[in-house]
């Protein structure tokens, strides 16, 4: 006997009828969105900008410099995802992160701020 049996009684209804009203009403109701983006974009402002500090030579002409300064900002956020976790944590590790340092790396190193 599995432990969700279909046939468990909840007030009077079986389990399947409560979750068919649930989704009734959960497709009614909108999901608010939220834009992530203008955060993540100052959390990497202020990576990229401790990134040039320490390698005050690097240029936005060079691609390979771009490429270190994306990669070390990816990596902190990275990092910082894994700890707050959640929402947040998501949107930075599934692409949210690396969008943000390849926005500011080259703004920051061609001193565009």
């Amino acid at each position: 006997m599995s432990f969700f049996d279909l046939n468990t009684n909840f007030e009077n209804r079986s389990l399947s009828e409560f979750n068919s009203s649930n989704a009734e009403q959960l497709s009614c109701k909108a999901i608010p969105s939220f834009d992530f983006s203008p955060h993540l974009e100052t959390l990497a402002l202020f990576l990229a900008q401790a990134w040039k500090d320490d390698h005050p030579h690097a240029s936005a002409d060079l691609e390979d410099d771009v490429n270190q300064c994306i990669l070390a900002v990816t990596t902190e956020l990275a990092i910082a995802a894994r700890a707050v976790g959640g929402p947040v944590g998501l949107e930075i590790l599934t692409g949210g992160g690396s969008a943000a340092a390849r926005a500011v790396c080259k703004r920051v190193l061609s001193d565009r701020n």
